[in-house]
């Protein structure tokens, strides 16, 4: 059974990530009199550590998940964005609870027969190396037992996970989702009025609801996408 996976993401939440990452700058090279860097340091510091932060996003050593959604190949549909101070570790765990329920609701449609078997699991993304490498890394750090059927860093690309990028633009070629469901013709997340851009922001805020709502129609894209480079998406 295939799933189609999408995460959100954001810096760390630790109470001093970001005056570590203020401890860590230093101003421009460029600067060289005392009195331009005390300017930097007095008028930029504080924007150039925020902007530094925000980018612990992309990095899953230090970022962390907020949301996570699953569209299974069978139309199940399950997604979850974990509210400011709620547990990272708790909203993994309830995401590896939920593709057990989905297998075992797949093989309960099976024949009589053939439900002792439960199905194998091929999990899809677009930039799966992110996605699912977030997913991988951040079960370690939480100490959350890794499932069997998520790949680490060490997985293949075709054997192990699919990725519609990887599909569409080849090993070192890269092409938004975005960009994708529109050359496409499927409906893009963005559509919805926000993007990955947007979701710290509306974190903060504690609009998990909107969260929810974009993180699961990337991964309804996710899906959609892979089906029709599969050549069983349908006429445009």
């Amino acid at each position: 059974m295939k799933l189609f996976i999408d995460v959100e993401t954001v810096p760390s939440q630790h109470p001093e990530a970001l005056a570590a990452v203020r401890a860590s700058l230093k101003p421009p090279g460029t600067l060289k009199k005392p009195e331009s860097i005390a300017a930097w340091w007095a008028n930029e510091a504080d924007s150039a550590a925020d902007e530094a932060w925000r980018k612990q996003s992309f990095d899953a050593t230090h970022g962390e998940l907020v949301s996570i959604a699953i569209v299974s190949e069978d139309g199940q549909q399950w997604v979850d964005c974990r509210a400011p101070g709620e547990s990272e570790a708790g909203l993994l765990g309830e995401c590896f609870a939920a593709v057990e329920r989905m297998r075992q609701t797949q093989a309960e449609a099976l024949a009589p027969d053939a439900r002792a078997w439960l199905p194998d699991l091929y999990p899809v993304a677009h930039n799966a190396a992110f996605d699912m490498g977030f997913l991988w890394r951040r079960a370690i750090v939480n100490r959350v037992a890794v499932p069997a059927w998520l790949p680490g860093p060490m997985a293949r690309a075709g054997k192990d996970y699919g990725c519609t990028m990887l599909l569409w633009a080849g090993f070192g070629g890269r092409v938004s989702l975005d960009s994708l469901c529109n050359a496409l013709n499927v409906p893009s997340p963005k559509a919805g009025g926000m993007d990955g851009s947007q979701v710290f922001d509306a974190w903060l805020a504690g609009d998990t609801a909107a969260i929810e709502h974009y993180n699961l129609a990337d991964a309804q894209a996710v899906a959609q996408v892979w089906q029709v480079l599969q050549g069983t998406g349908g006429a445009t």
